[in-house]
């Protein structure tokens, strides 16, 4: 039965069928291999670019943490302050005691969460002092506590008009800032 010679249209089915045996095993050796392993490269690939813009970001905050330290370093001493932990409280008040000795001072605490664990603790004061000088120290020593703190709505008010001969009404709000 081999023996016999085939006929034109066998001769083209088997043509045919040969063809789609290699572009089969072509497909099934060759070209999913291949296509697999390249969407594999692209997604390391993307894998690695997203890991270098990271690595990028980490730098470049890692140099401006840096220049900000070196900044600091060159501060003259006594200038730097520091955020203490959060409810500062008690040192706070110990401190207001011995800024505030022979004055008696109206004091209303606040304090509240800003985020990203850190707090402001917001005190309102209200205070007389005999003169500018006296107030101006005061409130300088309000602001030199070395505790990141800043002051605002400072208002200083003669009690009968009268800046030079009358008793000054100080008030301002202060606020310092804690880590949670």
């Amino acid at each position: 039965m081999l023996n016999r010679r085939f006929t034109r249209r066998e001769k083209l089915l088997l043509l045919l069928l040969a063809l789609i045996g290699v572009m089969g095993l072509y497909f099934y050796l060759v070209h999913y291999p291949v296509t697999s392993e390249l969407a594999e490269i692209d997604a390391q690939r993307a894998d690695v670019a997203d890991q270098y813009a990271i690595a990028q970001g980490w730098s470049a905050s890692y140099k401006s943490m840096r220049e900000e330290l070196d900044e600091i370093a060159k501060m003259p001493e006594g200038s730097v302050t520091v955020m203490p932990d959060y409810d500062n409280s008690q040192a706070l008040i110990r401190y207001f005691d011995t800024i505030f000795a022979g004055v008696s001072p109206e004091l209303d605490y606040s304090a509240r969460e800003l985020g990203g664990g850190v707090y402001e603790r917001t005190v309102r004061f209200s205070f007389y002092a005999w003169d500018y000088g006296d107030a101006r120290e005061i409130l300088s020593d309000l602001l030199s506590t070395g505790w990141r703190c800043q002051m605002t709505e400072v208002s200083l008010v003669p009690e009968e008009g009268d800046l030079e001969t009358d008793l000054l009404r100080v008030t301002g709000t202060i606020v310092f800032y804690e880590r949670g």
